[in-house]
């Protein structure tokens, strides 16, 4: 590819990047935009959500009530898909996931991604706890406030 390929390439990722925070709105955070195979992440303000756009931080999430050992009932918090797309529980395949079972989690941690129109949304979690089940798999797809896993509070919460 020539140095003039790559710019246009670049320009032409940069202008549907800035359509899409057009139609979008609201503040973002952060947005990155990568020439080379053409990628392109945008980051809400999870503090600031523009009407009609699903943020992956701030956002409530279900309270569940969790199966414990010999059937007894633990208080706990689904984190929920903040909107329709493609779970995955690595930031990359092959790699370490975010979370596991048993993992404690603290609250703004990231403990997966949805990909959803070939953005990459992180999910973070509101809360802090310890990660009792993942219920969906790596590479499923996902509906708006789908469960995607459940935290049990620590001793004390």
């Amino acid at each position: 590819m020539s140095d003039d390929d790559i710019e246009d390439l670049f320009e032409q990722v940069s202008r549907e990047a800035h359509e899409l925070l057009k139609k979008a709105g609201g503040p973002v955070k952060r947005v990155s935009v990568r020439a080379g195979e053409a990628h392109i992440e945008i980051e809400w303000d999870p503090t600031a959500a523009p009407a009609g756009i699903s943020t992956t931080a701030g956002l409530p999430m279900a309270s569940a009530a969790l199966e414990g050992p010999a059937g007894t009932e633990l208080d706990g918090v689904a984190i929920t898909a903040p909107l329709v797309g493609t779970f995955y529980g690595a930031p990359e395949p092959g790699a370490k996931p975010f979370v596991e079972p048993g993992d404690v989690v603290e609250p703004g941690q990231e403990v997966g991604i949805i990909e959803a129109m070939k953005i990459m949304n992180r999910i973070v979690a509101d809360v802090g706890g310890k990660v009792a089940e993942i219920i969906v798999s790596d590479g499923e797809m996902v509906e708006f406030g789908q469960k995607l896993m459940l935290l049990e509070p620590l001793d004390g919460e």
